[in-house]
């Protein structure tokens, strides 16, 4: 494969925990603009390859060859920039957003992160919102009093807030609610 042609390659990745083999030689590849998916019952290991992907688990409980936008999160130097290349949306909206604070300051939060100004953030934030289909009377209230389809897709604009190369969803469609 052609590195400037793929986003992310894995091959061979096998993941432990003490003595626990949790994943087993799991490979592949995903172009550039390319969508995949991984399927699995509960507690196959999807969320622990993407947590592999986004360098959340130390190398020390991972072996094989991996590339995340060309870098090799094996490589502790590698991690922020990887981290600025790719989105992540997880599992749990608690893990990444503040309840207390409105979509638009939580927006702002996340995007000063990648150096965006408040009015570019802000900017940007409206955009996603839009495409999101997140009510704009929501905009300025506490994250807390939205529903959970909602807080959903201010974790999607998150995600997306600095345009990233490689976007991670984690169980995307958990609380999202399309009967509103």
């Amino acid at each position: 494969m052609i590195l400037n042609q793929v986003s992310v390659d894995v091959e061979n990745l096998n993941v432990f925990f003490g003595d626990s083999q949790i994943i087993h030689n799991v490979s592949f590849n995903v172009k550039k603009k390319e969508l995949i998916g991984l399927f699995g019952i509960s507690g196959a290991g999807k969320t622990t390859i993407i947590r592999v992907l986004t360098c959340q688990i130390k190398k020390n409980n991972w072996s094989g060859d991996i590339m995340v936008t060309g870098l090799n999160p094996a490589k502790k130097r590698n991690h922020s920039e990887i981290l600025s290349n790719i989105g992540y949306v997880p599992q749990l909206e608690l893990l990444n957003l503040y309840y207390e604070l409105s979509p638009l300051v939580n927006v702002e939060i996340f995007g000063s992160n990648y150096g965006m100004t408040k009015k570019d953030a802000r900017k940007r934030a409206r955009e996603l919102f839009s495409i999101l289909d997140i009510p704009e009377d929501t905009w300025k209230n506490p994250l807390k009093s939205l529903s959970g389809g909602e807080k959903k897709r201010v974790s999607m604009a998150i995600g997306l807030i600095h345009n990233p190369g490689v976007l991670f969803l984690d169980e995307p469609t958990t609380q999202i609610n399309y009967l509103n």
